[in-house]
């Protein structure tokens, strides 16, 4: 199956010089989360279809697709005939997919797909029934079978009352793709080349169609304002956070807890109120996290440890049982089980031109307001006192007490037995 993603529109209701599909949802282009679910029903290299922005589609694209410029913007129809010479030699089904629609599940996917299969439809639609159907093209039936989709401004005000809907996905056999797209003609209220029209072509010559209702009016969104994009991004932190509960996390405040797809949090783990969960961050089990704790991309947390009020950890390790419960920045270091890490302190991480690590062993007493001014390394058992600066370079030794600006070591008085 070869794919066909639509994501050269300009995007206006956007307000913003960046192209509409290059906008962000916790970090990850829009874009993004449609190769990831293409790539999970086995389309590897999509055809991306560019216009707007072109160059920064493709420089985020990279090789994971084939890029195809459609100049003028002259409707759907009219960018996927631009694709004609890259998907030319596919011989299978031809998915077409908006780049603006992160919400469909792949599970919805694989559904339509094999419905399409399973009918051996020239072209099947995925539809999604909405209360609110206006803004999106619709579903046309008669006698109850498929026989085309009109769009809003050039529907009748019964078809408006429509409430099923088209989502813009589309499956064809390449066969009926082309030969369809030929015989399209820019006849409606703006003037573009429809894709929409080949669904009365096709059904006029006689070809098996169907829409597949699957999608939900979630699923079914695109994302066309930064109203919408906040929409999005509210639907896919509620979906990653009710397959932690699922699991057995405990969140105290969903509507005000920020996770992203990708992060791993373990059984009997407490999520308390505004914490900001990067994807790809795994958390242990029995843990507790926040209030307003933000952990972001690269880090690790071991089982039993609390991340507190106003702590930051960037691209660490945490070991077991660490706490850190207040007013902390800890980034690129290395914690070891048990360690306390006192309020205030700061992993100085960088020194204007690279970043380094900060290692910390196990046990260790980190005194309040500590900065440890990468690169540093403290032993098992250390202790380092409150106010302290260790500056780059140093190593505290096991079991030592390191106090001052810059820290030095305590030590104590030896003093002789009178005979």
């Amino acid at each position: 199956m070869q794919a066909i993603v639509l994501a050269a529109g300009k995007g206006t209701r956007m307000r913003s010089e960046k192209p509409k599909v290059l906008h962000e949802i916790f970090g990850r282009p829009m874009l993004d989360y449609v190769f990831e679910v293409l790539g999970q029903v086995g389309v590897r290299r999509p055809v991306l279809v560019v216009g707007a922005g072109a160059d920064q589609v493709v420089r985020f694209a990279g090789k994971h697709a084939i890029p195809v410029l459609q100049a003028q913007q002259k409707g759907t129809g009219h960018a996927v005939m631009m694709t004609r010479r890259a998907v030319a030699s596919s011989r299978g089904d031809v998915l077409i997919w908006p780049g603006d629609m992160p919400l469909v599940k792949v599970e919805t996917l694989r559904t339509f797909i094999r419905a399409h299969r399973k009918e051996g439809c020239a072209v099947s639609v995925l539809s999604a029934v909405r209360e609110d159907s206006a803004g999106y093209g619709r579903i046309l039936r008669a006698g109850g079978a498929f026989c085309g989709i009109r769009e809003e401004l050039d529907a009748s005000e019964a078809e408006r009352r429509i409430s099923e809907v088209n989502t813009g996905i589309y499956l064809f056999q390449s066969r009926f793709l082309f030969s369809s797209l030929k015989s399209i003609r820019p006849e409606n209220q703006k003037g573009e080349y429809y894709l929409t029209d080949t669904i009365e072509i096709l059904s006029r010559r006689g070809e098996k169609l169907e829409a597949f209702p699957l999608a939900s009016a979630e699923e079914g969104q695109g994302v066309n304002s930064r109203e919408d994009l906040a929409m999005a991004t509210s639907k896919i932190n509620q979906r990653m956070i009710r397959v932690l509960q699922a699991s057995g996390v405990t969140f105290m405040a969903p509507e005000q807890t920020f996770v992203a797809p990708g992060a791993r949090i373990g059984q009997d783990t407490v999520i308390y109120p505004w914490c900001y969960i990067e994807t790809g961050v795994k958390i242990g089990k029995g843990c507790q996290i926040g209030p307003f704790a933000k952990i972001r991309k690269g880090s690790v947390i071991g089982e039993g440890s609390i991340v507190g009020s106003f702590v930051e950890v960037n691209r660490s390790r945490l070991g077991r049982d660490v706490s850190a419960k207040h007013l902390a920045y800890l980034g690129d270091a290395v914690i070891g089980d048990e360690t306390n890490i006192g309020a205030g302190t700061i992993t100085a991480n960088f020194d204007g031109n690279k970043k380094h690590l900060t290692r910390i062993g196990r046990r260790v007493l980190v005194g309040s307001d500590t900065v440890f001014v990468a690169p540093v390394s403290v032993g098992d058992g250390a202790r380092t006192g409150a106010g302290s600066v260790v500056t780059s370079g140093t190593r505290v030794r096991r079991g030592e007490v390191v106090v001052g600006v810059p820290a030095r070591p305590i030590v104590k008085k030896q003093t002789r037995k009178q005979k």
